[in-house]
């Protein structure tokens, strides 16, 4: 499966401080993938009401985060937006809703193609598992310092891939 356009064009970090809740940080996000051409109108409102629904925080370690996505309407381009944040926001916990976690990492996904959705939210999931990977992404000081620890981790999974397919 190809991967999702990740750039440090989408990277905000430090994340600004006018994003006390989720709420705003999703907005910020898809800001961010709406002037850069990825998503149109609409896309932030798609995001709202499936985060509603189906909570996208996650209890990863050492930093709770969270992958707010909605379907594929409304997405021109398929690519990943990311925010480190200096300060928690609380987003509802996938695993259990009525608990709220207090978030770090924000990846907001704007995937084209639907049948990718699903892989690309376990390859995240999965890498998320990597609590050094979680500490770097939270230290980096600048968009390149997070795009150099992504970059490993997609050419990894880009090489599995190749072996599988």
């Amino acid at each position: 499966m190809p991967m999702p356009t990740f750039s440090e064009d989408l990277i905000l970090l430090p994340a600004p401080e006018a994003a006390p809740t989720s709420n705003d940080v999703i907005r910020l996000l898809c800001d961010r993938l709406a002037e850069k051409g990825y998503v149109e109108d609409g896309f932030y409102q798609a995001v709202l009401d499936r985060e509603a629904r189906f909570p996208t925080g996650l209890p990863t370690s050492p930093y709770a985060s969270a992958i707010p996505h909605s379907g594929s309407a409304g997405v021109r381009t398929t690519g990943v937006g990311i925010a480190i944040l200096k300060r928690p926001v609380s987003f509802r916990s996938m695993e259990a809703p009525a608990t709220d976690l207090q978030v770090r990492i924000v990846w907001l996904l704007a995937i084209a193609d639907a049948a990718r959705q699903v892989p690309m939210l376990q390859w995240i999931v999965s890498s998320l598992q990597d609590r050094s990977l979680m500490e770097g992404l939270v230290a980096a000081r600048e968009p390149r310092h997070v795009m150099s620890l992504i970059e490993p981790v997609i050419a990894a999974h880009e090489e599995q891939d190749q072996l599988r397919g």
